[in-house]
């Protein structure tokens, strides 16, 4: 039998190894202490296999707990880590794991495209048909501003709206716009922590887009407008989506947890919803290039295959992105 000081001796050096290992990390540890580590913890395991069994010492018995769950979390922390090079990981999280988190939450985000572009469309219509609208549908300044471009627009001269800059501009105001987008989109985020807001953002954004173009279609520049506006917005608006979805994920896990605390499926959660997020902040840097170098200097053909083109791989990543291969056949 383990004589009681003897045991004190060797649970106490259990908790200084823990403890420095906290501290400063397992590869701090010379050979004998991760050897002396290991060895303590089997000597920490088989006493509290003996509390259990005596049924002793409840209060001593949860101290082990707690020491030995650290100690355990510590000699196989590194069993999951990957293996491979931090390029293929990022592939594989960017190839495979959004695609499979984007998919999996279809119902948050075809809900918010519905709603986004159902009002875009029906302001379009609406303002189409009657301009005056545009005033109560959007902010007047902005309307009264846009109308006052269209005016000045020459005959045969192509809308630009704000896309006015030189070549010469373009990296200074990408980088603005970036800037911009991205906070945008944090913005979009924490709107989704609070739902009813979140439903004014993204009404009101799609307010503005159907608004905006259909005051130009009163000038028949709906369309050389929206070639402008679409060849980065198909990027940069579904990014804004996703931003807003990963904190309805959260939401949701908050508000109906399942058979799990709200804290645990908070936690389980909240890697779907980095899964949904971190491809917003990429999605935006790339838009914003396109809205500084593409959108106000390219011709009318180019940005119209510059937005079919994102389109295209945007839908072939969320639709193919981590598909499972199918196996060998079986040999007979």
């Amino acid at each position: 039998m383990v004589q009681e000081s003897d045991e004190e001796r060797r649970l106490a050096r259990l908790a200084a190894l823990v403890a420095k290992a906290r501290r400063a990390g397992l590869p701090q540890f010379t050979e004998a202490e991760l050897f002396e580590l290991a060895h303590l913890f089997r000597f920490g395991a088989s006493r509290v296999a003996a509390y259990e069994t005596g049924g002793r010492a409840p209060a001593r018995l949860a101290e082990l707990r707690t020491l030995l769950a650290h100690a355990h979390a510590l000699l196989h922390s590194d069993l999951d880590r990957a293996r491979t090079r931090i390029v293929e990981r990022t592939w594989t999280f960017f190839w495979r794991e959004v695609p499979r988190a984007i998919r999996a939450e279809w119902r948050i985000l075809c809900a918010s495209l519905v709603i986004f572009y159902g009002l875009a469309a029906i302001s379009y219509v609406a303002v189409r048909n009657d301009l005056e609208l545009a005033y109560s549908l959007f902010d007047p300044a902005t309307v009264a501003e846009e109308i006052r471009q269209l005016e000045n627009t020459k005959s045969g001269e192509p809308f630009r709206g704000n896309f006015t800059f030189g070549v010469g501009e373009s990296s200074s105001i990408s980088g603005w716009i970036m800037t911009h987008n991205m906070s945008v989109g944090v913005l979009c985020f924490a709107s989704g922590l609070v739902p009813p807001v979140y439903l004014y953002v993204i009404s009101s954004n799609g307010l503005m887009l159907g608004t905006y173009t259909g005051v130009a279609a009163h000038w028949d520049q709906a369309a050389e407008i929206s070639s402008i506006l679409w060849c980065h917005g198909v990027i940069e608006l579904q990014a804004i989506i996703l931003a807003a979805a990963a904190a309805l994920v959260l939401v949701r896990a908050w508000i109906a947890p399942g058979p799990w605390s709200r804290r645990h499926a908070m936690k389980l959660e909240s890697a779907r919803a980095w899964r949904l997020l971190a491809p917003v902040f990429p999605m935006l840097f790339v838009s914003g290039l396109i809205e500084g170098f593409v959108s106000p200097h390219a011709p009318t053909p180019a940005r119209l295959s510059v937005a079919a083109l994102s389109a295209i791989v945007l839908v072939t990543w969320i639709v193919f992105g981590g598909r499972q291969r199918s196996g060998a056949r079986v040999a007979r």
